[in-house]
């Protein structure tokens, strides 16, 4: 008797396990810092990049006019987004 209720109980607790889960999730964006160098303060400033910025594109990212980088120095990646 306890065989087939494990039998029957499990696959179906399973499958609304899966089906639950799979509704479960969401997309979220994640900000990325980046920092630019301010000429005119000569230091470095930390902002929140717009989305699609990263290691690989076209398009500079730019913030007021200053290329964004991923650390707060020249040596870093200068972040880059692909154009629409």
């Amino acid at each position: 008797m306890k065989s087939k209720f494990l039998k029957l109980v499990l696959p179906a607790f399973a499958i609304l396990l899966a089906v639950g889960l799979a509704f479960a999730t969401e997309d979220k964006n994640v900000l990325q810092d980046a920092h630019y160098y301010d000429a005119v303060d000569q230091e470095w400033k930390s902002v929140t990049a717009e989305e699609g910025c990263g290691e690989i594109g076209n398009t500079p990212c730019l913030y007021e006019g200053y290329q964004l980088y991923s650390m707060p120095s020249f040596g870093g990646i200068p972040l880059r987004k692909n154009a629409l």
